[in-house]
């Protein structure tokens, strides 16, 4: 029941008890004016019959008897001190019927109206109270039986995301252990073929893609430790697709195939949005795994199209803190400046690479990184002298 609904409940409650004041008030004037007129008319004719008495009676009124049995025999006291009381009652009733109460005793059967429009609307709204109590009343029960039931609901959600969170963990235990072992079948060049044979190598580069898409939107901003079983899985399905690139009829089979190339270009997205101070490793794998499509003439091609991948390239040689990682991307940078019609693409090195970087590099202490730079840069300045 609203507020006003309410407030206007005591309204009428307020009206009905000040209207029975007045009408109490009022009835009791009426009443007593009835008895005033009623004893006056009684005195008068009293008086009146006295009047008649005292002409027909003897002067010795007090020891006869009264002759007219239809008459009363009143005594002169008894008349004086009637004669009194009338001359006190006309004193005092102005005094008592008053403007206010006369006002009053004429708004009497307008009160009374007025007082029954009020019992008959006070019982309505009696009625709707009760109506309404009930209302909330099942509303209550409706509203306690709801809560029971959403309570209910929380302890079954909780017992599902606790099962949830045991079957994910046992999952990333599972395909960390089975994706370790195939992993380490895949390093066979000979089981690169068998593995390849069949309608379920799609779905596996499928599943790889969406694998790496999750857990980079999952642990963007805080990558989880390499030892973790997500962090392992997620290496081992790396580790297979760059021991499949490591084979001529791997790197083909990727190449040909559109989930394959997909995939790579997943890769590539992950290399761009992994944090240089996390997944060193997961890294390392991917640019591996380039490194070795880049080998094909197909997979050159195909990472030649991918935008933004010399700025990527200098961004990791620039930023990188693994010294493995850094001879990797000029790897894959050297693969790139050997093909053939790549003048705009070594433009592009020299526009997105600063040389004070490639000369820090050739003069670092480490001989793979510094041998890996010196040729990187000879390869550059080979294709610009060339015609």
């Amino acid at each position: 029941m609203s507020a006003s609904k309410w407030l206007g409940y005591v309204g009428y409650e307020d009206t009905l008890v000040k209207s029975q004041g007045k009408y109490k008030l009022a009835k009791e004037v009426k009443d007593n004016f009835q008895d005033l007129l009623k004893e006056w008319k009684e005195l008068q004719e009293t008086v009146q019959m006295d009047s008649n008495e005292q002409k027909f009676q003897s002067s010795d009124m007090s020891t006869s008897s009264c002759q007219n049995t239809d008459s009363v025999c009143v005594s002169l006291k008894q008349l004086e001190r009637l004669k009194s009381e009338t001359r006190i009652l006309k004193e005092n009733l102005p005094k008592v019927l008053n403007r206010e109460y006369i006002t009053a005793y004429g708004k009497l059967n307008t009160t009374e109206k007025e007082m029954q429009t009020l019992r008959t609307e006070i019982e309505n709204k009696s009625s709707e109270i009760e109506h309404w109590k009930s209302r909330h009343q099942n509303s209550m029960l409706q509203v306690e039986k709801e809560k029971e039931e959403k309570f209910t609901i929380q302890c079954e959600v909780s017992e599902i995301m606790k099962q949830l969170s045991e079957q994910s963990e046992y999952c990333a235990s599972l395909g960390a252990a089975v994706c370790t072992l195939l992993w380490r079948v895949s390093r066979n060049e000979d089981s690169i073929k068998s593995f390849l044979v069949g309608s379920k190598v799609d779905d596996f580069f499928v599943m790889v893609h969406h694998t790496l898409e999750s857990y980079i939107a999952t642990y963007q901003d805080e990558m989880p430790e390499e030892q973790t079983d997500e962090a392992q899985f997620v290496l081992a399905l790396c580790g297979i697709i760059t021991n499949i690139a490591a084979s001529a009829y791997g790197r083909e089979f990727l190449m040909t195939n559109s989930n394959g190339q997909t995939l790579l270009g997943t890769m590539t997205t992950v290399l761009s949005q992994t944090p240089v101070t996390h997944s060193a490793r997961l890294r390392n794998l991917i640019l591996m795994c380039l490194y070795n499509i880049s080998i094909n003439q197909k997979g050159l091609k195909f990472i030649m199209t991918i935008e933004g991948i010399i700025p990527l390239l200098a961004w990791l040689l620039t930023e990188e803190r693994e010294t493995d990682n850094q001879i990797h991307t000029m790897k894959l940078m050297q693969s790139l400046t050997i093909a053939s019609d790549n003048l705009k693409l070594i433009h592009q090195i020299n526009e997105e690479l600063p040389i004070e970087v490639l000369e820090k590099l050739c003069s670092c202490k480490h001989p793979e990184l510094r041998e890996t730079a010196l040729e990187l840069m000879m390869d550059i300045k080979a294709v610009q002298a060339e015609p």
